[in-house]
């Protein structure tokens, strides 16, 4: 977008605007507990809510499958792993990035492990999804939005509800709830087993929880909520891909392939818990204080290796233990004078990720001198020690026209100690105990300015420019004195970025019904991207660093259209255009013919070329007919155009569509039965791809180098519920 059009545009509503008759207004804006509503006449940003209603419509088996049906998500999916994007930003990288979305559950932010994050379907009562740089409010690693997830709420009510659903590859999903309420207190108590076979070979997953918030009202003004999950999963493996187009056709489950995954084992304890103070001094004065814990506990093997010459990886050789311990509190104090409405906020967090990583086979790497050793132990604490203060201001310039300012300071503190007990490349071990720490501080400041202009009471044009950031990893900071591959670069910046929108929302009287539309034109412009100099996968420079490897533009366009749900014939409309390109970037390397040798590698220039897994064109069209009062039909068609598999462009994997349909019955109202059928028309496609370098050794990068998770096809789930 033309700055100096946005900016004229700005300045001519504000000269033309009413200045009579001024409102008093209120900021929704928060960090703590409840996603909460949008004011359609006064937010200023792209912001989507999904609700509890369209979760249970969906009854989704990933979180993609909710966050497909508003615009602007390129999430990546494999087996049991979701990868979230906004606007396809971060996605230069598939296996190890943080995507760029901060992702926060009842307020509490999720330290994401290389971009992935683990929660429970089950416990998620509605989300909303900000888009655009989201740092103004959640600070590190929200430069391309913000994803909150608020759990099942308490309901003042006595009653509960127990459903079971089969399905598919041997699905299994036991779910009760109960919840009471009485004028002092209430309560909502959820537990749920889910487990399945898998599509793809050895990706049996099991998973059990309990979860539940109880609320106290301490007097008319006041209360405590109390929110605790506790969540123990099992992965088989976290693969489900295989090698090359011609694979994916024959074989797509990847049976007997004789090649372990990356990883496997996979056990995972989720342990969530926060206390949060409501206090109402008025009307508009409103205090609120959030406490919380969080413990995330993955234990797994790695390290594929080939250790019978097969090309092939045939064991596991290290296991792994990472331990992650959140824990903060958060300060919101907000009012509003006439219209002015302020909110001030406090955020103070620590963070803590330790690794340990015990070889547990000597084999032979990287030629016939270089072995690793039985044993062996690397051990890594990365602390993190956040410490911020943000505030929003919105003014009411007339009744019709709302400006906003969001800005905040961020002090992060990092730490980051490796403990390894090394025995040398040789045959013949040499143990040696290595102690190194590390520490790197960063300073950031983030904003946003806006303003949503009411043309009418129906329709709203609102517009902003926001800003995120990511900062660098102390680990890749100083990377060269934990990988004898790499050198150091204490120059390495945080990645940013610097967002536009312009937008108009509102609501249109069509037929029997009442249509809500949001369009939205963005222009994201990505600085200092990090990544190995030499390229996304390779390894093979002389002077291998991590360094900031360039920068990189998203535009596009977002359409959004909704009727009433408790209407007959109601619908939802999702589509998004988005251009995503590289506008500048170093020398990009291929790892072609042998692997782990520089022999025969080549460079590239790839400015100007598109982000890898970044369709042009998405489109979800969810239709529901409410066939007679106890009886629902809804039909969904999604389409994806075709993308690139890798940074050089020169692999284009196909796009795809297909249609999913839910019946639901319900009996009378105590019983609920439904039946889906996802991808009625059983058309697999290419789920997700990437392309990291000549697998096959032939000297060229093409469609059978491609890592490929292919899609299910036809699925089947039945289940019935019954409330008490």
């Amino acid at each position: 977008m033309n700055k100096k059009v946005y900016i004229s545009l700005i300045t001519a509503l504000v000269v033309n605007a009413n200045a009579a008759d001024l409102g008093t207004i209120s900021v929704e804006s928060s960090t703590i507990g409840d996603v909460g509503t949008i004011n359609k006449k006064t937010e200023s940003s792209t912001i989507n809510h999904i609700d509890s209603e369209l979760i249970e419509t969906i009854n989704p088996k990933n979180i993609n499958e909710v966050l497909q049906t508003i615009p602007g998500i390129t999430a990546d999916v494999r087996s049991t792993i979701v990868e979230i994007h906004i606007r396809g930003i971060a996605q230069q990288e598939f296996m190890w990035e943080d995507t760029g979305v901060a992702i926060l559950i009842d307020g509490v932010p999720l330290l994401q492990n290389g971009g992935k994050v683990r929660l429970n379907l089950d416990n998620i009562e509605s989300i909303k999804v900000i888009k655009g740089g989201a740092s103004y409010l959640y600070g590190n690693n929200a430069m391309a939005g913000a994803l909150l997830i608020t759990t099942k709420k308490q309901k003042n009510k006595n009653g509960g509800s127990i459903s079971v659903e089969y399905g598919s590859e041997n699905f299994k999903n036991i779910k009760g709830s109960i919840y009471k309420g009485t004028e002092d207190y209430s309560l909502n108590l959820n537990s749920n087993y889910r487990s399945t076979d898998g599509y793809w070979e050895k990706t049996y997953v099991q998973l059990k929880s309990i979860n539940g918030k109880g609320q106290y009202y301490i007097d008319e003004t006041s209360d405590l909520t109390l929110g605790a999950d506790i969540t123990r999963k099992y992965d088989e493996t976290t693969g489900g891909s295989v090698t090359g187009m011609s694979e994916a056709l024959s074989n797509p489950t990847g049976e007997g392939d004789g090649s372990v995954a990356r990883t496997a084992e996979f056990y995972t304890d989720l342990d969530k818990y926060f206390l949060t103070y409501n206090k109402d001094f008025s009307d508009t004065a409103n205090l609120k204080v959030n406490t919380y814990y969080y413990k995330d506990l993955y234990d797994y093997v790695g390290g594929p290796a080939d250790l019978n010459g097969d090309n092939l990886n045939d064991t596991h050789t290290t296991k792994t233990e990472e331990l992650i311990n959140q824990y903060g509190i958060k300060t919101e104090f907000k009012d509003s004078i006439d219209q002015l409405a302020y909110l001030i906020g406090v955020d103070l967090g620590q963070k803590e990720l330790e690794t340990d990583t015990l070889t547990t086979v000597t084999y032979m790497y990287r030629g016939p001198a270089s072995y690793h050793h039985n044993g062996e132990l690397d051990n890594s604490v990365t602390d993190e020690d956040n410490q911020a203060i943000y505030t929003e201001l919105q003014y009411n310039i007339t009744p019709k026209l709302t400006t906003t300012f969001n800005a905040r300071l961020d002090q992060d503190k990092y730490t980051y100690t490796v403990n390894q007990l090394d025995a040398g490349t040789a045959i013949v071990p040499v143990w040696n105990n290595v102690y190194i720490s590390r520490n790197k501080n960063f300073t950031n400041d983030s904003y946003r300015v806006g303003f949503a202009y009411q043309l009418d009471d129906d329709q709203t044009i609102y517009s902003n420019i926001s800003t995120g950031f990511r900062n660098p990893l102390v680990s890749d900071i100083y990377k060269g004195d934990f990988d004898s591959d790499y050198t150091n670069n204490t120059d390495l910046k945080p990645e940013t970025t610097l967002s536009y929108e312009l937008g108009i929302r509102g609501d249109y009287p069509f037929l029997d019904n009442s249509l809500g539309y949001e369009v939205t034109v963005f222009h994201t412009d990505t600085k200092d991207i990090i990544g190995r100099n030499g390229g996304t996968y390779y390894s093979n420079n002389a002077d291998l660093m991590m360094d900031n490897v360039g920068d990189a533009v998203n535009r596009g366009l977002e359409l959004m259209l909704k009727t009433d749900t408790s209407k007959t014939l109601s619908a939802n409309l999702s589509y998004t255009y988005l251009d995503s390109y590289y506008t500048s970037h170093q020398p990009f390397w291929i790892d072609l013919g042998t692997q782990r040798s520089a022999v025969g590698d080549q460079s590239f220039d790839i400015k100007g070329n598109e982000l890898p897994r970044v369709p042009h064109h998405k489109l979800d069209i969810m239709v529901n007919y409410k066939i007679t009062p106890k009886l629902d039909l809804m039909t969904e068609f999604y389409a994806q155009s075709s993308y690139y598999a890798d940074e050089t462009n020169f692999v284009k994997m196909p796009g795809y569509e297909k249609i999913n349909m839910k019946l639901t019955y319900e009996h009378n109202s105590h019983w609920t039965y439904f039946t889906k059928i996802d991808n009625i028309f059983d058309k697999q496609h290419v789920r997700t791809a990437f392309a990291t370098s000549d697998r096959n050794t032939n000297g060229v990068l093409d469609i059978e180098d491609v890592t490929i998770t292919v899609d299910p096809g036809r699925v089947f789930y039945m289940g019935l519920q019954y409330k008490f």
